[in-house]
Parts: C-alpha cells; structure tokens; sequence
C-alpha cells in the first residue's frame, strides 16, 4: 500500500521530501503524460515519487480546451477574472452548458449536429479542472516565490541601511513575513470532488490518503464528524540521503497502517514505533492520521461531495480495505 498525495496533482519539491520522511513512496496523479511538471519528472526518477494516470488524456488537446475556454469566456463576460467573479458559485467544466460550447467544436470540429443533445464527459470536466488547477498552483507558487525574494532583498537593505544598530530595532519591530501559501484554500470542495472522480478510476488502491493543506483536511473533517484520531507522529526527520534507521521505521509504521484500513477497527494502536532520532538535521515533520471505520476510500470521498457535479456517487468497485485513513502532514524548523 501507498499514500495518496491529495487533492492536487502538483507537488514542489519540498512537500515530496517531507513525505518521504515519512513514506518510502507517494503516489500523486496526473492528468496526461506529457504535461508533467519537470521538477515532478525528476522526484519520480528518483524513486520518492510515483506519478499515476488513472485516465490518460492528450496534455495537447487539454491546452487546446482551456485556451478555448480562454476565448470563451472573455468574449462573454470582457475577461475570465471577471466572469468567473460573476460565477461565484459555479466552476468552470462543471456544468453541462459551458462544457459543451467550449469542447463540442473540438470533439466534433466544428460540427454543431446534436450538440443540444450530447452528454457531458463528467470524467473529463474533471480533468479539465484539475489541469486548469495545476496551472494555478504552479503560477502561484511562482509568484509567491518572487515576493519572498523581493522581502528578503527588502530586509537585507534595511540591515544595509542601518547598519548594526538596527538589530536591536528589530527586536521591538512587528514580524513582518508572508504566510505560507495553502493552495487548497482556494475551490476547496471543488478540488475534492474532481479529485475524487479520477481517484476512482485508479486501478491500484489505496487507503491511505495524505494532505499538506488544512484547509483540504478541515473541509474532510467537517464532513466527518465520526473520525478517529489514530495517532500524532512528531519531530519526523526530513533527511536528503538514505537513513537505515528511517527506512526499517517506515516499514513498520505502514505495516500498521495497512492493517488499520483493512481490519475491523478499532485495533490496537500502542505498538506503533517511535520515529527514530537522525542527528544534524533540523528540520521535521508532523504527520497526524485520522481514520474512518467502516468507510471504504471511495466510498468516504463521494460522501464527501455535496454536489455530485462529476457524477462521483455511482462508481463502486471492490477493494480490500474496509477503513479510510485520511493523514494530515505539517512541515516546522
């Protein structure tokens, strides 16, 4: 069993090294083969990561799409800002009217025989969604980066400017630094859910589900009030080279947790190692694990939908794991 990195399919660098502090590997997903980030190319190259297409679409004819989605929606509302502050409460692809006038000249070039009547691809509105997401994620991530360099540069001349003395101004002077950046603050529930709908097509399960956003696990919580907390695992080492001692640990934690979703719950949890201590390395991870008794994976994220937009509810499939075990990971110094 893996861990399920969710509900992005975009990952820096640093949230992968923090998991495998914790996972010999993570899976993520993506959407298409060749639009997978280079930095992500490299993470699986290394064996941390392992990407998964659950459904495989031409990264291509997706660009193709949102540019016509693009063009679409500044022709109707001036530009897109605008139009999807007009939509508040409506996501892009998610209804069957826009899906159908951005994609039906594409799928049938141009054609508009039976368009009234087509169906939406519910899978592939999806799709589209979690691609127009990366798209965001990795933007943001970008800029929020040139703002802690400009802050940095800001600093490092202020220090310049008043020489040493400035030291103890600082002491008395209000923090002044930008707040980590949760990428799923923002169209929470709507990451869930078109998350969910490609989840389910993944053919290697799992029952085991990790976040790095609060705003994502509070959203879950919130829509789980019967969940259990597990266990807090502390003080993680985040290491860059191979650590025996955290290997042989991460064995045995994942032996536990496998156990957990595909056991009767509640089972015994007193056993479960002590995270090693790995000298000359400061910074740590925290890993709380809450579990869902009697909810399988698929069927604990559809509940989770409110509104069944990409059809989540009527898939079913077997699994082995009887539980669902949702992980929160945090990241400090």
């Amino acid at each position: 069993m893996k861990p399920i990195y969710f509900p992005f399919t975009f990952i820096t660098k640093p949230v992968c090294q923090a998991l495998a502090a914790c996972f010999r590997q993570t899976a993520v997903y993506q959407i298409s083969s060749t639009k997978v980030p280079d930095e992500m190319q490299k993470l699986a190259k290394s064996g941390i990561l392992d990407i998964r297409i659950p459904v495989k679409y031409d990264g291509e004819k997706l660009d193709e799409i949102l540019k016509q989605y693009r063009i679409w929606t500044n022709s109707h509302q001036g530009s897109e800002i605008a139009f999807l502050k007009s939509r508040a409460d409506e996501i892009p692809f998610f209804d069957e009217t826009s899906t159908r006038q951005i994609t039906a000249d594409i799928k049938n070039k141009g054609g508009r025989q039976n368009r009234s009547q087509e169906k939406p691809d519910l899978l592939l509105n999806a799709a589209l969604f979690l691609h127009l997401a990366q798209e965001y994620d990795m933007q943001n991530l970008t800029l929020n980066q040139d703002l802690r360099a400009i802050e940095a540069m800001e600093q490092n001349f202020m220090k310049d400017l008043k020489g040493e003395n400035h030291a103890l101004d600082e002491e008395i002077a209000p923090e002044k630094t930008l707040e980590s950046h949760d990428p799923g603050h923002y169209m929470t529930k709507e990451r869930i859910q078109a998350w969910t709908r490609v989840m389910q097509q993944d053919q290697q399960d799992s029952g085991l589900f990790v976040t790095t956003s609060k705003s994502v696990f509070e959203s879950l919580m919130d829509s789980a009030p019967e969940a259990e907390l597990v266990v807090v695992l502390d003080a993680i080492p985040v290491v860059n080279k191979r650590v025996e001692a955290l290997e042989t640990w991460q064995d045995e934690l994942m032996k536990h947790l496998e156990m957990f979703v595909t056991h009767a719950w509640p089972s015994p949890t007193d056993d479960i190692i002590r995270v090693p201590q790995v000298a000359g390395y400061e910074i740590n991870a925290w890993l709380s694990l809450y579990i869902v008794s009697d909810k399988t994976p698929h069927e604990f994220f559809a509940r989770c939908v409110e509104n069944d937009s990409f059809g989540v509810k009527d898939k079913n499939n077997g699994t082995k794991f009887k539980n669902t075990l949702i992980g929160l990971l945090e990241k400090g110094g």
